[in-house]
């Protein structure tokens, strides 16, 4: 499909559309509307005029959704395996926001990264060829581009999956996912995808997992951490990458949203001086991976889900996933802003809650 001027049209069909025949208010719909990056959305949405829906499953935090709904964002209950549910919470809608997403490092919810990721991907698709929504902006993940054994040249939106052969359910699911977009984009859909990186930044209301890593960096009681890294990025810049590829991305392409390429140590550092200290963690060689990762597996049915660091993980030792945002940036008008204000905020949003001590 052709690149278009999205913003045009979704002016039109917020004034003309079945959506907002009189009032010409733009309608959106969001799935994973409890989740971190789901409810900031959500919220930001509401504060710029959209009218807004959420997809609200039964187990979610009644606090997240009592506060969605004192946002003003209307609440659809059901699940991405809920065909009535999809069918309510798209209908009409100018631009779905695809935010749902099982994120997990561990195989034993390998099952539940593919019902959810790539089938619940495939019902939402489905759901907005049904109701010929304006425009389907995807949330994939830096995971579903790739990865190097160097940190440079920095890897693009172009560059080969190769993450398949870390044996990481995480990482196969959300590439797996994009690509039924993609089917979709070849049927006629107008979708666009978003890559975030590793996105830290104080939570709207429900914690990300980047919260794990910064209790346990701003706590003091890191000991080790692997060589490699990581593109990490603001919460409020990723916000903006997602509205601005639902206004002028173009279909069918891809946008990485990212701030800042990072080693390991060098993040861990940056949250340490945002909670008031230095950390010096000892390096782990990244040939170490493997046998970390093999013993590892040895335990893991025994460990809870709430621990961090697990197997998947270790497989990305010594590896980079420092990435170019120049498209984001050209394509979208969105820069690449520095992490540190939002570690900061970040940990005293932790602290106020008490689940970080001062």
């Amino acid at each position: 499909m052709a690149a278009s001027s999205v913003g045009s049209r979704l002016r039109s069909t917020a004034a003309s559309g079945p959506s907002s025949p009189d009032t010409g208010v733009r309608r959106a719909a969001v799935t994973g509307a409890t989740g971190y990056v789901g409810s900031a959305l959500a919220s930001r949405l509401v504060q710029e005029g959209w009218a807004v829906r959420g997809l609200v499953r039964s187990t979610s935090s009644p606090e997240v959704v009592a506060w969605l709904g004192a946002q003003g964002v209307e609440l659809v209950h059901g699940d991405l395996d809920d065909a009535g549910a999809l069918a309510r919470l798209v209908q009409g809608a100018d631009v779905v926001h695809h935010c749902a997403a099982v994120i997990g490092y561990r195989r034993r919810l390998a099952g539940a990264m593919q019902r959810t990721n790539v089938m619940g991907t495939s019902r939402v698709v489905g759901a907005c060829v049904d109701a010929g929504v304006g425009r389907l902006v995807h949330v994939s993940s830096i995971a579903a581009v790739g990865l190097s054994d160097e940190p440079a040249p920095l890897l693009d939106e172009t560059a080969p999956f190769n993450a398949g052969r870390l044996r990481a359910p995480y990482f196969s699911t959300k590439r797996e996912a994009e690509q039924r977009v993609l089917d979709a984009v070849d049927g006629g859909l107008d979708a666009v995808i978003v890559n975030p990186g590793a996105i830290y930044g104080p939570a709207a209301v429900a914690a990300g997992n980047s919260a794990h890593v910064i209790r346990l960096a701003a706590s003091g009681r890191l000991a080790f951490v692997p060589t490699g890294g990581i593109n990490a990025v603001a919460l409020s810049t990723v916000l903006e990458g997602i509205l601005a590829a639902a206004e002028k991305g173009r279909t069918g392409r891809r946008y990485i949203l990212g701030g800042e390429n990072l080693t390991y140590l060098h993040l861990m550092k940056k949250i340490g001086r945002a909670a008031g200290h230095e950390p010096d963690p000892s390096m782990l060689p990244g040939v170490l991976g493997p046998s970390i990762r093999w013993a590892m597996n040895l335990v893991e049915p025994l460990v809870p889900d709430r621990v961090w660091f697990t197997p998947d993980l270790a497989a990305a030792f010594g590896r980079w996933m420092w990435f170019d945002t120049g498209r984001m940036q050209t394509e979208l008008g969105v820069p690449a802003t520095p992490i540190q204000a939002s570690l900061e905020g970040a940990v005293e949003q932790l602290r106020r809650r008490g689940d970080l001590p001062r």
